[in-house]
């Protein structure tokens, strides 16, 4: 009897961290289908209604990273590149693309891992080995630091200033930023647990200190899913924060609907991209 109950005992004491190991384990995936909403594209996909043209680059790891490039002609004084948010892919999100190139600037849009035709396994580090390998792209393609402008909007604001902290940029757009993902599951889900389990930190606030150049923070009052006062915190943490345009009723995915969306954005690339 003796010898069944120590056997007993060993048994529980294994089983103990193999089931950690297995909560933390379902707790990562789980996590990835909260913050994570990619749409796959298949790999023959024909996407030339977007406008864009279809630019293949690799990751670190070796992940392949696909992305559209919107050429404005002739005129191009630079070049956006564009992290977008949290749901679609590069389809999606093209017209975004299409429109900023209207302001005589070429869009390179990306899609992360997992996005789309990306590939690769997705992880903080993953997304800005894929925001590096986008902007290391550009300068292989022949444009210099001081004409790219790195645009990140929401979720892709964190690759946006990862890649602003680590390379030279003219400018950095932040689009409803938030401060932190700990900090907004924080706020979105009040309770004590989130901060501490989430994979994911995507730090804005400690690396909008670290930028120098120019900053365009764009923020609504009605945005509902990061709220205003994460932009305001950016904005403040920010080393050169050139503005910070708070759109009234602006909510989180209708900011290029204001009138004082596109004036201010003009504005800022007059100045940091001269014609």
């Amino acid at each position: 009897m003796p010898r069944r109950k120590g056997a007993r005992l060993l048994t529980t004491i294994v089983m103990i961290p193999l089931i950690a190991v297995v909560a933390v384990g379902c707790l990562g995936w789980f996590q990835d289908q909260l913050i994570f909403f990619p749409e796959a594209l298949d790999e023959d996909a024909d996407l030339s209604f977007t406008g864009g043209k279809e630019v293949f680059v690799d990751a670190e790891d070796g992940a392949r990273i696909h992305g559209l490039l919107f050429e404005s002609g002739e005129s191009s004084r630079g070049v956006v590149l564009y992290f977008h948010g949290n749901a679609g892919n590069v389809a999606t999100w093209a017209p975004v693309g299409s429109r900023l190139s209207g302001y005589d600037v070429d869009v390179f849009l990306i899609d992360y891992r997992t996005y789309g035709k990306s590939t690769g396994s997705m992880s903080e580090k993953g997304l800005y080995r894929d925001g590096i390998a986008a902007y290391e792209y550009l300068l292989e393609a022949g444009y210099k630091p001081e004409s790219i402008v790195v645009h990140g909007r929401s979720l892709g604001s964190a690759v946006a200033t990862y890649v602003a902290a680590h390379h030279d940029v003219a400018a950095v757009v932040l689009e409803t930023p938030f401060t932190s993902l700990p900090e907004l599951a924080g706020d979105l889900y009040p309770l004590p647990f989130p901060r501490r389990i989430l994979r994911y930190s995507l730090d804005n606030r400690e690396r909008a200190k670290l930028l120098d150049e120019p900053a365009w923070v764009v923020h609504g009052t009605a945005d509902q899913i990061v709220p205003l006062e994460h932009g305001r915190e950016v904005y403040t943490a920010l080393g050169n924060g050139w503005k910070m345009t708070i759109i009234e009723g602006g909510g989180h995915n209708d900011l290029m609907g204001f009138p004082n969306y596109d004036t201010d954005l003009v504005r800022f690339y007059d100045e940091v991209l001269p014609p």
